[in-house]
């Protein structure tokens, strides 16, 4: 599994059109007669939304059945003709991919209504009718549509993760997904074949002891799905995964109890058994921007607070040479080829530990939100300076022991007006992590 804050890095998404065609075509689209999708009150009948992972085809009698007894069938690229073959007809069918050739899967097949994006090519919109303009929560996009009433959509990169924000702002609230796989089977990442995925190149990925072969995308849609589903979840919907594979195997690890931790520490003391955890350290990504910021020398001392695997810290002191201690409360955290010394202190709680400079990444956002000040202050009585790097998005790591890891998701300001009673020196906001560097007044 992969660290949200550092997913862009590891899986980046990769656009298969550039930015300027995809506004072109977004002002183009908007422009047409047409519906836009807006949001809609609830509704009680069920919604199946179907995606061509290979293990979709042993339901598609399940599905058929399920339509004809009143269930709503949501198709998207190849599955429309996949279903229309077997004899199943599809009510919604939904297009992202705004590639000239993507225009070819509204044509193979049949729905009762057809909702393309508006990053889509002019020619998917000529194609097919009736037609919904639906708009993806695209940088650009709000400007171009104005104060028109509509919804954007968001939820995750693949259009299997937002045909289910579609789902739920038409008002459906009992999601079921087939084909869902995020996965290969016996050398298959479709259940029917698909050019433009030929040259992905898969890797293994394990969840809950299983090993899959997944290809970056796959593994991304795996990966997003848990916030998007937990928010889906969060606005009374019940999402319910059916079929194998790498997403389904997720969903599972979800759906599972969550164990029972006595603390914090036991909880993490959990969590750094598991290998996948350790795999990222953003401490280590972050190391080069502190030592520039606080201009860390030989001569410096540095305590690196809610140290993890050590490797921040070990970074800090390969690029310097400073006097690095590592602080953390869960004492199987450090990898052990970390040599630098280790205070076991729990950071809600006063430390009286001393050093120049302070080392805090992607710590803040683990600290219950009525802990983080205390947290802050305690940091704060140990050093006079201190740099912090914190994710400002839901973890996808959590689902290890059925148990949320970011227990304080806030925007950059929040953090800003926590950081009040010192000086903010510097500080930088991205799309998933702010950064500060603060200093006593």
């Amino acid at each position: 599994m992969i660290l949200p804050s550092n997913l862009d890095d590891t899986i980046p998404v990769v656009c298969n059109v550039g930015d300027s065609e995809i506004l072109t075509n977004i002002r183009s689209s908007s422009l047409r007669s047409l519906p836009w999708l807006q949001m809609a009150e609830p509704r009680l009948d069920k919604v199946l939304i179907v995606g061509g992972g290979p293990s979709v085809r042993a339901f598609l009698p399940t599905i058929k059945a399920l339509r004809e007894s009143g269930a709503k069938v949501f198709a998207m690229n190849g599955t429309m003709k996949m279903l229309n073959d077997a004899g199943c007809g599809v009510d919604y069918f939904i297009l992202l991919d705004a590639r000239a050739e993507s225009v070819k899967f509204v044509t193979q097949g049949t729905a009762s209504e057809y909702l393309i994006a508006s990053q889509c090519p002019p020619e998917a919109f000529d194609a097919v009718s009736p037609v919904t303009l639906w708009h993806p929560n695209y940088e650009g996009v709000r400007e171009i549509a104005g104060d028109r009433e509509c919804v954007f959509i968001g939820g995750g990169s693949s259009v299997g993760l937002q045909s289910m924000s579609i789902a739920y702002a038409m008002g459906f609230r009992d999601i079921h997904l087939y084909g869902f796989d995020s996965s290969y089977l016996d050398g298959a990442g479709h259940a029917y074949a698909q050019a433009q995925n030929d040259a992905d190149q898969p890797e293994e990925f394990t969840v809950g002891g299983k090993a899959f072969l997944a290809a970056p995308w796959m593994a991304r849609q795996a990966i997003e799905f848990q916030t998007a589903a937990q928010q889906l979840a969060d606005g009374d919907a019940t999402v319910v995964v059916h079929g194998s594979g790498l997403l389904p195997t997720v969903a599972a690890q979800m759906a599972q109890p969550a164990p029972e931790f006595k603390s914090e520490k036991e909880k993490y003391e959990a969590m750094w058994g598991f290998d996948k955890y350790r795999e990222v350290s953003p401490g280590e990504g972050a190391a080069a921007d502190f030592v520039k910021l606080a201009g860390i020398t030989d001569a410096s001392s540095v305590l690196d607070f809610g140290c993890g695997t050590g490797r921040g810290g070990a970074k800090i002191y390969e690029m310097t040479g400073a006097i690095v201690n590592l602080v953390d409360f869960a004492d199987n955290a450090l990898d052990p080829d970390i040599e630098l010394d280790f205070i076991s202190a729990d950071l809600s709680k006063s430390m009286r530990l001393s050093a120049d400079f302070g080392f805090c990444c992607d710590v803040l956002e683990h600290i219950p939100t009525h802990q983080a000040g205390d947290v802050i202050k305690n940091i704060m009585e140990c050093v006079d300076h201190c740099f912090f790097q914190i994710s400002t998005v839901h973890d996808n790591m959590g689902v290890l022991i059925g148990q949320p890891l970011h227990l304080s998701v806030f925007a950059h300001d929040w953090w800003v007006d926590k950081f009040q009673a010192y000086v903010i020196d510097w500080s930088h906001q991205t799309a998933d992590a702010s950064s500060f560097y603060i200093s006593k007044h």
